[in-house]
């Protein structure tokens, strides 16, 4: 086997470029597309190439520090919402199938040219008597970061932009959220010396003992929702990912679910 062409799973582009075709992602109402178009359009005219910028794509929110291109940028959001939608299209029950919902996640961006380091989602414990989502993942997210006070301050940042952010924050909602469960992502990603880009990988799932109605930023109490995390760093293999990149362009293109929404900061 080619070294070049394969990964640490022994993996080669032909197996690569064969699971990803293989995916299937679901179909929006054709009456929603030029909508999902456009507000994709505008992210991406409005994201800046040398600055701090996010988005929410899907059920994730994803911000970028540092110098990354466009390009990257692009291959983030695109890998990501592709992974989310795929699992949607597996395990189309967001109250149920916790676990297997986030090891196929991993294993999609796996194979998408993320490295995983096998973490397990676990449940959180320790929680305040009441508490938000927002305020749990920050924490999780310094556990991983460490003294990185910038990530935290540009993190904090996004989030209260996004609260501030009817649109972006309503197409997250609609996206997290089951009948009495959700699941979410928050991802930084920052740009690596050598061009490329590390993205903490936080996963969150929840299921509480009433409706859900909102998430993010609503006050929950720790007797009525157990909670459950992971947190890593991952880095993304761009010479993997190419091998993929247009086929993941295609496949978001005809599922006519290609939506980001913008966050200004």
């Amino acid at each position: 086997m080619d070294i070049e062409n394969s990964d640490v799973n022994g993996i080669d582009d032909v197996e690569r470029l064969g699971f990803v075709s293989s995916l299937e992602l679901p179909v929006v109402a054709p009456s929603l597309i030029p909508r999902f178009k456009t507000l994709r359009a505008t992210a991406l005219k409005t994201m800046k190439a040398d600055g701090d910028s996010a988005l929410v794509t899907g059920n994730s929110v994803v911000s970028f520090v540092g110098g990354l291109s466009e390009q990257l940028k692009q291959d983030v959001q695109d890998g990501v919402l592709f992974a989310q939608l795929a699992v949607d299209k597996k395990y189309p029950n967001k109250d149920t199938h916790r676990v297997e919902r986030f090891n196929y996640y991993n294993e999609i961006l796996s194979k998408c040219g993320w490295t995983t380091t096998g973490e397990a989602i676990h449940k959180v414990t320790g929680l305040k008597q009441a508490f938000t989502m927002d305020q749990v993942a920050l924490e999780i997210i310094a556990s991983v970061v460490g003294p990185n006070k910038v990530i935290l301050d540009v993190l904090a940042q996004v989030l209260n932009a996004l609260k501030d952010t009817p649109k972006a924050l309503s197409l997250f909602e609609n996206e997290t959220k089951g009948v009495n469960s959700g699941n979410f992502q928050i991802l930084p990603c920052i740009a690596t010396r050598d061009g490329g880009v590390l993205m903490i990988k936080t996963c969150m799932q929840f299921k509480s003992s009433s409706r859900v109605t909102r998430v993010l930023f609503w006050k929950w109490n720790h007797s009525n929702v157990d909670l459950y995390a992971a947190a890593s760093n991952s880095t993304l293999n761009q010479r993997q990912y190419a091998v993929v990149r247009q086929t993941i362009i295609n496949k978001l293109e005809a599922s006519g679910k290609n939506y980001i929404e913008n966050i200004e900061l």
